[in-house]
């Protein structure tokens, strides 16, 4: 490294003041040179340091957070399977279990069960003991592998939960308890589907849940557990812990986990076991018992290779440091030198000493930074000696830039001042554009595709321009604007006459040269993107080129033509548009109308449940206690006909009996009717169910047919009816509720089905019902007909048909809100129209008209 400072010429002036601060500086630098050369050093370890330790932190972070996860997700999948295993293990019994519990009692069904239930022990080893009880809730059958078989015990176990809640529920799971003080068992109980099929209740015995615990490893001194839904120990590896009935609900993990369902938040990750030891752990729901399943692993195990790799950080770290204090030294003595004399050539050159020359040989940075640093040396000497030329060369240009900010400025005030005015703003562009480019005259044109108009002017002689007013240019092909046309660039002709177009004597290039006197033009493009709107053109009557600043102000105005232009457009489009707001705003409020009595009709709906309500229970009461009543009037005549009465008093007793007993029929029959009303009111005011989604209106109507021909076989194997389709391929899809559009089909489907089949009653044998559906697509809506060839419909009834509670079916078979709620569905809350054409006797047609998308007032989901 070879470093030395010296003038490259001979200096012509003393500089006293500069050799003196050169020595104060010198011995400045001396003192400076101790501190810079400890600040590298130390700069220098501190950055390796800070660099190798936040590379280590963040590595052992993202190790620990990965660690972390790893041990969390493997602890999870264990837990997963031990709990899918004990699920399965349930659910397997429950499955062997069930088909005991398939058909009825009988008398001599005792017999064939106890042999059933004995194959059930051999086959399922957990079932330690079966008992079967009837629908009464006596027990009829008990077997077990620990005690002596019952037969008709006759224990009554009506009220006890393994009866009830199997009843209730299906299947019931009892809580664990322990046989002997050494096994746990549980209770498992459930109902047959038929109502006198009964329960059959079982005895399992859990102990393979605990070999599933026990043999569940997770390190070294990782285990698992099982804990009930109150927070009580199931199974665990230690089984004095179980026996002792040990209570895990006071633990954080566990009170976590059982209000989450099983899963335990990511807070709780690391928690406190009941040794009072800090564990990881994971927990996984056992369905269906609503068990939890933990596993854990204690943390000093979990993060032993967390605490290695931190010991070896900080060797690694001690070690960078060392080398980093070295290098550091080492590199600093290097650095310093070549600074101090570059900060001894700067104050030399700050005394006035231009010439002054530095020679580094380092071979790096530092050796092009002094040569850079002699470089500017020569700039300066250079720059000081045009430097007032070069200010006052700056002080015209900025001059000239003022200007042109000014009229840039003039023209954005006239835009901004005429909104949608181009007339002003075209006038003021081509005013400034001239007269800052010192151009005699101006003019531009708009261009429509085929020729040019002139939009405005500016200083244009009246000889000119009364000749060229409100006429259409046709450029000459050589000439300037034709070219701007081709290129969509600036054209700069120097002489128009001579140029091609002038010599050839082009019309419009001889009037602009000859009658307006221009001798040099400027044409400037007006683009739109990539599309031409129009030209700015400025000219000179004397030969003088513009120059490229002065082209580029025109440009600029041109961006600025343009913008305005734009600027109008959207004026005008914003004016359409407010308009269409408008519009849209008085649609709005006709939707808001639409919505307030959409929400008046959910008021009377939830008034109308309410009122079906209260008049359930009392009609419950009326019915049920009618049922009695007939009973008991059987029981009166059974006493009174061992009574001793004359044959007068016996027959007057028959008859008051027997009216009595038909009264009560009535009763019952009216009552049934009163509470098929009440249903169907509650139905009739319930909420939409909410989920409008596009629906393929074909499928619906294919679906509906489906479920309505096969629940009306369900309910009456001798009907038959034959359905036709004529499903429109268009259709298409439609914006519904297709749960709500499904029951309109489905009402309508049945109520043919219905008159079809009354028709067939009173009909000859040559009659066959019939019922056909239609789809048509009519464009913004689609069109379903559903036709039935039935008795008809009056006209005093068609008018009342769609009232609610109106029926003309006979009492018990009809509650008049079928073709009521259909009304609401299809008007009210899909904004459609459904009508029917009918003729008595002959058949009627139901026409519904469904928009494809529903309209703001109709997508609220709204009573149906």
């Amino acid at each position: 490294m070879s470093i030395s400072v010296h003038p490259d010429t001979p200096q012509t002036r003393p500089l006293p003041r500069a050799a003196a601060d050169g020595v104060a500086s010198g011995e400045a630098g001396r003192g400076i040179r101790t501190r810079l050369f400890t600040k590298y050093v130390a700069l220098f370890v501190v950055v390796v340091a800070v660099a190798l330790l936040a590379n280590g932190l963040f590595e052992v972070f993202f190790y620990y957070r990965e660690h972390k996860a790893s041990l969390i997700r493997v602890q999870h999948e264990q837990a997963e399977a031990a709990a899918a295993k004990i699920s399965q293990f349930v659910k397997e019994i429950e499955s062997q279990l069930g088909w005991t519990t398939q058909l009825p009692w009988s008398a001599g069904s005792i017999e064939p069960r106890r042999f059933d239930a004995l194959r059930l022990l051999r086959q399922v080893p957990a079932i330690t003991e079966l008992a079967q009880v009837d629908a009464s809730g006596r027990e009829r059958l008990r077997v077990s592998r620990l005690a002596m078989d019952a037969i008709d015990s006759g224990i009554d176990l009506s009220n006890d939960p393994k009866f009830t809640e199997a009843v209730a529920h299906k299947v019931y799971y009892g809580p664990v308890y322990f046989r002997r003080e050494s096994e746990p068992y549980m209770t498992l109980a459930q109902a047959g589907a038929r109502k006198d099929a009964g329960v059959s209740i079982a005895e399992v015995n859990l102990k393979l849940i605990w070999d599933v615990v026990s043999q569940i490893k997770v390190g070294e001194h990782g285990h698992a557990y099982v804990v009930g839904p109150e927070g009580r120990l199931i199974a665990h590896p230690d089984i004095s812990l179980v026996l002792r009935n040990t209570d895990l609900s006071g633990l954080a993990q566990v009170r976590a986990a059982l209000a989450g369902g099983g899963v335990m938040p990511d807070a709780l990750q690391e928690a406190t076991n009941i040794q009072g030891q800090k564990v990881l752990t994971a927990s996984a729901p056992i369905a269906p018992l609503g068990w939890t399943m933990f596993v854990e692993l204690p943390v000093e195990e979990a993060y032993a290779t967390l605490y290695a790799s931190l010991e070896r950080l900080a060797i690694v770290l001690l070690a960078a440091s060392i080398f980093a204090v070295l290098a550091g030294i080492f590199l600093a003595r290097r650095m310093v030198g070549p600074i101090q004399a570059l900060r001894s050539g700067a104050e030399r050159i700050g005394g006035g000493d231009f010439a002054q020359r530095i020679s580094i040989k380092t071979g790096d940075e530092l050796e092009e930074l002094a040569d850079q640093f002699n470089h500017m040396g020569e700039r300066l000497q250079e720059s000081y000696a045009d430097l007032e030329k070069k200010v006052e060369v700056r002080t015209a240009e900025l001059r000239e830039s003022l200007e042109q900010q000014t009229a840039t400025s003039e023209v954005l005030q006239v835009i901004s001042s005429s909104p949608g005015e181009l007339g002003p703003v075209f006038d003021k562009l081509l005013e400034n554009a001239s007269r800052v480019c010192g151009a005699s005259f101006g003019i531009m044109n708009l261009w429509d595709g085929e020729g040019f108009t002139i939009a405005a002017d500016y200083n244009v002689p009246p000889a000119f321009a009364a000749s060229r007013r409100d006429v259409a240019i046709r450029p000459h092909p050589e000439s300037a604007l034709a070219t701007v046309v081709r290129t969509h660039q600036v054209v700069h002709v120097h002489d128009v006459q001579s140029t091609p177009a002038y010599i050839a004597g082009g019309p419009s290039i001889r009037g602009i040269s000859d009658v307006a006197g221009a001798r040099t033009i400027v044409v400037v493009p007006m683009l739109k993107e990539s599309e031409l709107i129009g030209t700015i053109a400025v000219y000179r009557k004397e030969v003088r080129p513009f120059t490229d600043k002065q082209i580029s102000v025109v440009e600029n105005f041109t961006k600025q033509a343009v913008i305005a232009i734009e600027n109008a457009r959207l004026l005008n489009e914003l004016r359409k548009r407010t308009m269409e707001l408008s519009q849209s705003l008085d649609e709005l409020r006709a939707a808001q109308g639409r919505l307030i009595q959409t929400e008046k009709l959910a008021s009377l709906g939830q008034l109308t449940a309410g009122i079906a309500h209260e008049i359930k229970n009392p009609l419950n009461f009326v019915n049920n206690f009618s049922s009695i009543s007939t009973e008991l009037i059987d029981e009166l005549n059974e006493v009174l006909q061992t009574a001793s009465l004359d044959g007068k008093t016996k027959d007057e007793v028959d008859e008051l009996t027997g009216m009595l007993r038909g009264n009560l029929e009535k009763v019952v029959q009216h009552g049934k009717r009163a509470d098929s009303i009440v249903r169907n009111m509650l139905l009739h005011s319930r909420e939409g169910s909410g989920e409008h989604r596009a629906a393929d209106i074909n499928t619906i109507v294919e679906e509906s047919l489906n479920l309505a021909y096969h629940g009306a076989r369900a309910e009456r194997p001798s009907f038959n009816v034959t359905l036709q389709r004529d499903l429109d391929p268009t259709a298409g899809m439609a914006d519904v509720y297709p749960q709500e559009i499904t029951r309109v089909f489905l009402n309508l489907i049945s109520n043919g089905f219905y008159a079809a089949t009354k028709r067939k009653e009173s009909s000859a044998d040559g009659f066959e019902p019939t019922l056909s559906a239609a789809t048509k697509n009519l464009g913004g809506k689609v069109e379903i007909r559903i036709r039935d060839n039935g008795t008809g419909i009056p006209q005093d009834v068609k008018e009342k048909m769609f009232n609610p509670f109106f029926t003309t079916k006979p009492a018990g078979e009809g509650t008049g809100l079928g073709l009521s709620m259909s009304h609401d569905i299809v008007v009210k809350q899909h904004g459609g129209t459904i009508d029917v054409t009918t003729e008595p006797g002959v058949f009627t047609e139901f026409i519904i008209t469904l928009p494809r998308v529903m309209s703001a007032g109709s997508t609220s989901g709204g009573k149906t």
